[in-house]
């Protein structure tokens, strides 16, 4: 099991590192919670204005993926949050969310664990489009 686990790992760093952005734009700064960093990869990237998908990647102790979350996500105060799909147990869950249609954004990515819950906040700069 932990060499399968391990083999998972392998390829989803792989995946991530053939989807890098070939444009040369920064990586959205990844944050913490508790033991937890949490990164969020737009699809497209730059993000549109409008619908685009967001990918939140939350990895635990030695990089080891966190999958017992409620993620959800908004990027207005006053719109519905939306709750992520968990992509199996690899600590990969997404979502299309509205962005709006400004130039910028803030994702807010609220983490529900127990009874514990947090929101961070992702500033985006967003694509016409």
């Amino acid at each position: 099991m932990k060499k399968l686990l391990a083999i998972s790992l392998s390829f989803l760093a792989a995946g991530l590192a053939a989807c890098n952005d070939e444009n040369g734009l920064p990586a959205i700064p990844m944050q913490h919670w508790k033991e937890m960093d949490v990164r969020i990869e737009p699809h497209p990237n730059p993000p549109l204005a409008g619908m685009s998908e967001i990918v939140v990647i939350v990895t635990g102790a030695r990089g080891r993926p966190v999958h017992d979350l409620i993620i959800s996500l908004r990027a207005d105060d006053a719109a519905p949050w939306v709750q992520t799909i968990q992509d199996g147990y690899i600590g990969v869950y997404r979502r299309g969310v509205s962005l709006g249609f400004g130039e910028s954004a803030v994702l807010q990515v609220r983490l529900q664990h127990g009874e514990e819950q947090k929101i961070l906040l992702f500033p985006l700069k967003l694509a016409s489009g």
